[in-house]
């Protein structure tokens, strides 16, 4: 299954099942962005970052290949939307102040051709926010809950097709390819006793691609999971860590 179409098919339940941004993230993004006014979202996906920077009066341009989780960024108030591949924006050299993305770079293996292409579009700033497991993957947890959840669907008569590969690239790796101005990094608070719980309620709204299952064997599915996870398996949830790195766009502009 395409990202394109996986995304579609989770956008009706994407926002109540990842977290909004935090207060201290979108702090630290007007800040990184400061002094710009019109800001490229390069993903856009439902607007979950393009809906606080319009709050904070910045002129948002989204950008994704998903139109469900655009439907979704438009029922919001986000209305300059574009359906674009972020390896190749529609949009003249240097066109916008800024361009920032946050959660694409892992459908992505060589992340030089992004990069390089919102250094482009950009003037000012270009501003990536890694995801909270960038470097590891998902937590183990995921990823058993995950292979479980798949062999169950394959055995009760329902396999699911095969993911988009995802790529972890790290902040090592990415300052390797060009050295960014500001590096700035927000760790949240430890999990609390509910987080394995609140981990499964997830899997409950369908949230990870599973749609397709009908309703009476995912509940299935997820009776069979929480008896045999009644305590969360090794390792446990890691505190959130969110990582902004910010370049001048020429030095993404001009990489090889």
């Amino acid at each position: 299954m395409s990202d394109e179409v996986e995304f579609d098919h989770i956008a009706p339940v994407y926002d109540e099942t990842r977290r909004p941004p935090t207060v201290e993230e979108v702090e630290v993004l007007v800040e990184l962005l400061a002094g710009c006014r019109t800001v490229l979202d390069a993903g856009v996906g439902t607007g979950r970052f393009a809906v606080p920077l319009g709050a904070h009066q910045f002129e948002v341009v989204g950008v994704d290949l998903s139109l469900g989780m655009m439907q979704r960024a438009r029922g919001k108030g986000i209305t300059r939307l574009v359906r674009a591949d972020v390896l190749h924006l529609p949009f003249a050299d240097h066109a916008l102040d800024a361009a920032f993305m946050a959660h694409v770079l892992q459908l992505i293996a060589d992340p030089r051709p992004a990069l390089r292409e919102l250094g482009r579009v950009a003037r000012t700033a270009v501003v990536l926010q890694l995801p909270d497991w960038s470097g590891r993957g998902p937590s183990g947890v995921w990823r058993q809950v995950g292979a479980r959840y798949r062999a169950l669907a394959a055995e009760l008569g329902y396999p699911l097709p095969p993911r988009g590969e995802r790529h972890w690239h790290t902040l090592e790796e990415l300052s390797a390819i060009a050295p960014p101005k500001v590096i700035r990094i927000l760790t949240g608070p430890e999990p609390t006793e509910r987080s394995w719980e609140k981990m499964l309620d997830r899997w409950e709204t369908r949230a990870f691609g599973t749609r397709r299952i009908p309703p009476e064997v995912h509940a299935e599915i997820l009776r069979r999971i929480r008896e045999e996870f009644p305590v969360p398996p090794s390792p446990a949830p890691r505190p959130r860590t969110a990582r902004f790195l910010a370049w001048q766009p020429r030095t993404l502009e001009e990489l090889p």
